[in-house]
C-alpha cells in the first residue's frame, strides 16, 4: 500500500521511560561496523556520461545527497547504537501486559490510567553520553531535507504486481537477468539504493523485495517517502542487532547530522570534548565519474578541477531543529566525564552520569545532593559524595559480559588530551614571568561549569 502522509510533531529531546527492555547487544563496541553513506558528485558522473540529475530532481533528493558530503562522528553513532531500542505498537502492548503483570488492577485500564505515556508513533529510543534521545521519523525527515511524501511499500509479497514491473523495466523483462548485467543508469541507481540510502553488510548482495521496488520506483520517476522507509531500515537493523544477527551499523552520516542539529555536538565543544580524535570523524567516500571507472561502465575517467572534494564541515545548523536536551544539562554532563575521571583516575560509564527530567534538577543516586551553581559550598559537597551510580527514573540496562561503553573511550582521549595540554611548557614573557594570576587558580570543577 502506498502511502504519503507525515506523522505528528517532530520530537527530539529527553526521552520518557523505557520500560521496555528487550534483550540487549553483547557484541563489543570495537566489532560494530559503522557504514558511511557515499555523497554523490553529479556533475562528475555527468562530464562522464552519466546524467541522472533528472531523476534525482524528480525525487527532490539533491539537498538530500548534499547533506550527505559531511563529518560522520563513529564514536557517537556507536554509543548511540549499543543502547538503541525500537518503541513500536508492538513494545508498547509489551509495556502494558508488563504494568498489569505488576498490578492486575490494571487490566482493561487505558494507557493514561496505567501510568504510561500514549502510543503515538514509531520511535527509535536510545542515549548519547548520558543524553536520552528520542527520533522519529519526523527527526529523519528534517535531517533528510526532503518531504515527507511518495510513495512507500513495505513487506511486500511476492506476488506484488510491481515486481513484475520492476522486471520488465530493469532487467527487460527477462528474470534471470544479473544486477550487473543492468543498464548502466540503472546499475548507477542501484548503487544509491546500496551505498547512499540503504548499506548493505552481513549477508546476501541480492536485493530484497522491497529495496527492488525502491529501485523500480527511482528508474520509472515515482518519488519515494525516502525518510520514512529511513526510518523502517533503522529499526530493521536495530532488532537485528539486538538478537545478535547484525554488527553492521546503517546510516551513520544521517545519525551525526541529527546529533549535530539537534545540539549535541555544540555541547560537546563548549566542554572540550568535541575533537575529531573522541568523536571518532570520518568521512564517506563519494560516488563520481571514477566510480563508473571500476563499474566498468566506462573505460576511461576524466577528472576535473571541479569535482566534489570529500568535506569535514558540519552542515549549517536548522534554526527550527528542536534541542536533544535541557540547554543546561549537557554540559553539566560532558563536564562531569572529563571531571570526575580526571580527579579519580577512573574513567566513566555512560550509566554513572546522571539524567535529569525536565523539571527536577540533577540528581545522582546514593547521597543525593543538588547542584546549586552559585554555591561553591555545593559544588564540594557534590564533589565528596560517592558517584557509584546514576538517579534514574528508569532501570538500567543488563549489558553483556563484552559490551562496554564508548564513554569510557571517550574519557580516556579527553583525558590524554588534557594531559598533553598541561605538560606543554607555559608561554612566558620576555622577562621570563608567567602569564598566570598569582592570586587565582581555575580548578577542574569550575572549568567544567565555565
Amino acid at each position: 500500500m502506498a502511502t504519503s502522509t507525515s506523522g505528528s510533531g517532530m520530537q527530539l529531546g529527553i526521552g520518557s521511560s523505557y520500560l521496555i527492555k528487550p534483550k540487549t547487544m553483547a557484541t563489543p563496541l570495537e566489532s560494530f561496523d559503522v557504514q558511511i553513506e557515499s555523497p554523490v558528485d553529479f556533475a562528475s558522473l555527468k562530464r562522464n556520461r552519466m546524467d541522472l540529475e533528472a531523476l534525482i530532481s524528480a525525487q527532490k533528493l539533491f539537498d538530500y545527497f548534499r547533506m550527505l558530503n559531511g563529518p560522520t562522528y563513529v564514536n557517537l553513532v556507536k554509543d548511540f547504537w549499543v543502547r538503541a531500542e525500537v518503541f513500536d505498537q508492538e513494545a508498547a502492548s509489551l509495556e502494558e501486559r508488563q504494568a498489569v503483570a505488576r498490578d492486575p488492577s490494571l487490566k482493561r485500564k487505558s494507557r493514561k490510567e496505567m501510568g504510561l505515556e500514549p502510543f503515538r508513533r514509531l520511535e527509535i529510543r536510545s542515549a548519547v553520553m548520558g543524553i536520552l534521545i528520542t527520533i522519529t521519523e519526523e527527526v529523519i525527515t528534517r535531517a533528510c531535507r526532503v518531504a515527507p511524501e511518495g510513495r512507500f511499500l513495505w513487506n511486500v509479497s511476492r506476488k506484488d504486481p510491481l515486481l513484475e514491473s520492476y522486471t520488465n523495466l530493469l532487467l527487460k523483462g527477462d528474470p534471470a537477468t544479473m544486477l550487473v548485467d543492468m543498464d548502466g543508469s540503472y546499475r548507477m541507481l542501484l548503487k544509491f539504493v546500496t551505498d547512499c540510502f540503504f548499506q548493505k553488510g552481513g549477508g546476501s548482495d541480492q536485493l530484497s523485495l522491497d529495496h527492488k521496488l525502491v529501485l523500480y520506483f527511482l528508474a520509472a520517476y515515482q518519488a519515494i517517502n525516502l525518510p520514512r522507509y529511513l526510518m523502517h531500515h533503522l529499526c530493521w537493523a536495530i532488532k537485528e542487532g539486538i538478537k545478535g544477527k547484525r554488527k553492521q551499523i546503517p546510516c551513520g552520516r544521517l545519525l551525526s547530522e541529527i546529533f549535530s542539529q539537534g545540539g549535541l555536538l555544540e555541547t560537546l565543544r563548549k566542554s572540550k570534548l568535541a575533537s575529531d580524535r573522541v568523536l571518532g570523524t570520518t568521512i564517506g567516500k563519494i560516488i563520481n565519474g571514477k566510480t563508473l571507472q571500476h563499474m566498468k561502465i566506462i573505460r576511461k575517467f576524466s577528472p576535473n578541477e571541479k569535482d566534489l572534494k570529500e568535506s569535514s564541515v558540519p552542515s549549517e545548523l536548522m534554526r527550527d531543529f528542536p534541542p536533544i536536551s535541557k540547554e543546561d544539562n549537557p554540559e553539566v554532563l560532558a563536564g562531569y566525564i572529563a571531571a570526575h575521571a580526571k580527579e579519580s583516575g577512573a574513567t566513566t560509564q555512560v550509566e554513572d552520569i546522571p539524567n535529569s527530567s525536565d523539571d527536577a534538577p540533577l540528581r545522582f543516586k546514593g547521597k543525593r545532593t543538588k547542584v546549586d551553581t552559585d554555591s561553591e559550598a555545593a559544588v564540594a559537597k557534590s564533589e565528596a559524595t560517592n558517584y557509584d551510580s546514576a538517579f534514574a527514573p528508569t532501570p538500567k540496562r543488563k549489558r553483556g559480559k563484552g559490551d562496554s561503553s564508548i564513554t569510557n573511550e571517550v574519557a580516556k582521549l579527553a583525558l590524554e588530551e588534557m594531559d598533553a595540554e598541561e605538560q606543554r611548557p607555559s608561554k612566558r614573557q620576555p622577562g621570563g614571568v608567567d602569564l598566570v594570576c598569582p592570586m587565582f587558580s581555575v580548578t577542574l570543577v569550575m572549568a567544567s561549569r565555565a
